[in-house]
Parts: structure tokens; C-alpha cells; sequence
């Protein structure tokens, strides 16, 4: 097993994992707590290695990926019928039959709401017997990772439900959730007998300056082992302003300037410019934000120029930047300009949705300090952006509800009549109150 910074992070979770179920014996669910999409890849990473023959948990796990649609199908019968047919094709393979013998497991029907939990936690206990988990003491365990959620306090009733129901000592639940969101808070408040937080320190800056010393040593040239002396003084730049450290931030900030600046690597010198940006905004520098993220708006056109870099999304990410800037400032009618001088940019490779996130701001900036008319005109062009990614893209995509949300709380009647069966036919009639659910929600954990 080679012990690099990811199976490093890998193995600290096994014993984490392996010591919450040793001191907690009554917690039928747990819930890892993640700083940031990356931390959600790690222990989705570290749940997905369990599944393979090189796995480091005594426990059976299986990750689950099936989208939480009551409306749609019931989600205890969608991941019973999946999970019926993954097991069907198992046995038909002699290679898979002849290590585990065959899974012989017969599942309820579930297909009604009363009897879901009941009927879900007796076909997980089935399902354990058949697969000869006995729970003393390895486990199975159902990473439930939704690709889907658009009702979380549904599914945190939902998961309640289940736990009423009893969950079998054999087997586990697993879930993942944003620190920033905790919207197991009150279900751990209720149920915290049977319900953990697991919180762990994962160090990804860490890693990834273990990864990058790794990395520097294979490099042949002088340039390629600066590039990575830069982004490691990078990592230690977002690490400083992450406490606010303004004198690390100069400090790691001019170690990459005088990097990049050797090479002319422009598009890493307008990198550490929106760096900037992002410290003197969140210590609410608003002056010192504009000066640095105006530099790299300009150094990236240049590098545009120069054709130093292919064309991609960071021209619009340091105008959004910057319009964001005045939007929070409620300098509304600049906010609108920069975010129409962004809209001018060439669009060749640009993502829709992204596009579309321009069009929703232009248009709150206009409600703001124009007519609704025009923010009118500004979000149905939105619309025809995200709706060119199709329906089932839209149908999984809160962003894109939130731009609906936006755009219905200025139409008119008229526009009422024309967008709001379309909405409601991707995500149902009372979409909009459980976008509010959420959001309220959210707020509650600041």
C-alpha cells in the first residue's frame, strides 16, 4: 500500500470511522462534516476505495448515489430496486459467485409512503443476513450520497423516519454534509442517541503541499520546479487569508508575484491579484479589492492578447468579481456595467450556467435601480440559456432554481402565465417553498 498524502487521509478516516462505531454502539447514523467540495471528494474517495478489494474496513460498504425524488419514486423503493438488480447481475458473473457464493436476497415491495421506513429497514436487515454480515463487528453500510436533493428537510425527516423504524444492528448509515449548511442539526438535537456529527481534520492544504513537494522532486527543470514553489506559496496565500493574516498574505503574495513575474506567467500574476481580491474583500478593504481585482482583469486581457493562454472562463469569473463587488456595495447601476461588459466577452467555450449566473445578477442590479421592464427582458434571456442545457440538466440544478425564484419575483402576469407551468412541471408545484426551506435553514447555521 504506498503511503502517500491520500492514502495518508484514507487510512485516518478508516480509524475514525472504525473507533465512532467501537465508542458509539447505539448511533445508527453518522454524518461526516466537510469544509468544502474538495473535503466532500476526500471522503467520497475514501467511501468509494471501501468498495473495492483493496479496502481498509472490516465493514461492507456499498455508496449510494440514487437522487432523493419522492415525488418521483419513493427513495427507499429506488434504492431497493437498484440494489435488486446490481445483486441479479452479480450472480449471473461465475468469477464474483465463486469468491462470495450468491447473494440470495428477496426484498419487500415498498410502495407506499406509511410503510416506507418500516419495510426499507427490514429489507437492509435482510440484505446484511445475505450477505453474512452479522454486525459483531463488521458492519454493512450505506453511504447514502444523493446526486440529487432538492428537499433536504425532507430527507432529514426521512432519514428520522428510518431511524423510528430501527435500524439493525448490523447495519450503518452513512451520510456527508457542509458545515456551512448542517441541516442534520436538529434531527442530531432529536435523535442524538442515534445520530453523530463526525468531524474530521483532513488538512487538504496539507496534502497538497505534500503532494507538490512529491511532485517538485520528479521535475527535470529549473521553470517547472518554480512552478511549483509558486503553488505551494499559493496554497500558503489562501491559507493566510483564510485567518485574516495580512502580513502572510504580502508575504506568501509577493513570493508568487516575483515567480510568475520571472517567467511572465501572466495568467498566474492575475491569479495572485484576484487572491488579493479575495483577502481585502472579506476584511472589507473595498478600495484595496478593486485596485487588485482590476489588475488582473487587465493583465488577463493581455494575456488573452498574447494568446499566452487558451481562451477559458477567467476573464468572466474576475468581471463577476468585480460586479459582485459593487453589487454587495448596492452600487447597483456599476454593478449592471461590468456585468454587461463581461457579457461582450466571446463566448466560445463558455459554460451556459455560468452565463446564465451573469444574466440573474445584471438582472437584480436592474431591478435595483432600473425598470422591471429590463430586468424583465435581462432574466427570460438567461432563461433561454439554461433551458438550452435541457430539462433533466435542470431538473438536478438548484442554481437554476434559484434563477427561476429570482426571475418570477419580478414578472408579470404575463410572464407568470408563460414560465410558471414550466417550473413547476421540472420541480413540482411547491418547488419555490422548499428552495425557502433551505435557504432558511442555511441561515440558521451562520
Amino acid at each position: 500500500m504506498e503511503n502517500n498524502a491520500i492514502m495518508q487521509r484514507v487510512m485516518m478516516l478508516s480509524e475514525m470511522w472504525t473507533e465512532s462505531l467501537s465508542k458509539n454502539p447505539k448511533v445508527s447514523v453518522f454524518a461526516w462534516v466537510g469544509a468544502s467540495s474538495v473535503e466532500f471528494k476526500t471522503i467520497k474517495g475514501f467511501v468509494m476505495y471501501q468498495t473495492s478489494l483493496e479496502k481498509t474496513l472490516q465493514d461492507t460498504v456499498l455508496c449510494l448515489s440514487q437522487p432523493f425524488e419522492p415525488e418521483v419514486q419513493l427513495y427507499g423503493d429506488r434504492i431497493t430496486s437498484d440494489l435488486q438488480n446490481y445483486f441479479r447481475e452479480w450472480n449471473k458473473d461465475p468469477m464474483l459467485t465463486e469468491v462470495t457464493g450468491k447473494i440470495e436476497w428477496r426484498a419487500q415491495s415498498i410502495t407506499e409512503k406509511g410503510t416506507e421506513a418500516i419495510l426499507f429497514a427490514e429489507n437492509l436487515n435482510m440484505l446484511a443476513k445475505a450477505l453474512k454480515v452479522t454486525g459483531h463487528p463488521e458492519k454493512l453500510v450505506l453511504a447514502l450520497f444523493p446526486s440529487a436533493l432538492t428537499d433536504v428537510k425532507a430527507f432529514s425527516k426521512w432519514i428520522e423516519l428510518l431511524i423510528n423504524a430501527g435500524i439493525s444492528d448490523s447495519v450503518r448509515i452513512m451520510l456527508y454534509e457542509s458545515g456551512d449548511s448542517m441541516y442534520f442539526k436538529s434531527l442530531s438535537k432529536k435523535k442524538e442517541e442515534e445520530f453523530k456529527y463526525l468531524h474530521p481534520d483532513l488538512d487538504i492544504a496539507g496534502a497538497m503541499n505534500q503532494i507538490l513537494e512529491e511532485t517538485k522532486a520528479k521535475k527535470g527543470t529549473e521553470e517547472e520546479k518554480d512552478m511549483v514553489s509558486f503553488q505551494q506559496a499559493l496554497i500558503k496565500m489562501n491559507e493566510a487569508t483564510g485567518y485574516s493574516d495580512a502580513e502572510d498574505v504580502r508575504y506568501y503574495g509577493n513570493i508568487c508575484l516575483k515567480l510568475a513575474k520571472k517567467y511572465e506567467w501572466l495568467p498566474q500574476i492575475a491569479l495572485v491579484h484576484f487572491f488579493e481580491y479575495t483577502f481585502y474583500s472579506s476584511v472589507q478593504k473595498v478600495k484595496e479589492a478593486h485596485q487588485a481585482i482590476d489588475k488582473a482583469i487587465i493583465i488577463t486581457a493581455e494575456a488573452a492578447e498574447k494568446e499566452k493562454e487558451q481562451h477559458d472562463q477567467t476573464q468572466y469569473q474576475y468581471y463577476i468579481a468585480k460586479g459582485n463587488l459593487y453589487f454587495m456595495s448596492k452600487e447597483f447601476e456599476q454593478a449592471a456595467v461590468v456585468y454587461r461588459k463581461s457579457l461582450e466577452l466571446p463566448r466560445t467555450g463558455a459554460n451556459p450556467l455560468m452565463l446564465a449566473g451573469i444574466y440573474q445578477m445584471l438582472g437584480n442590479s436592474l431591478r435595483k435601480y432600473a425598470t422591471k421592464t429590463e430586468a424583465r427582458t435581462c432574466f427570460s434571456e438567461g432563461w433561454q440559456l439554461l433551458s438550452s442545457e435541457g430539462d433533466e440538466a435542470l431538473k438536478e440544478n438548484t442554481m437554476a432554481m434559484f434563477y427561476a425564484k429570482d426571475m418570477l419575483s419580478i414578472a408579470d402576469q404575463e410572464m407568470l402565465n408563460t414560465y410558471t407551468p414550466i417550473m413547476d412541471q421540472l420541480w413540482g408545484s411547491n418547488w419555490k417553498n422548499n428552495l425557502t426551506d433551505q435557504y432558511n435553514q442555511f441561515n440558521k447555521t451562520k
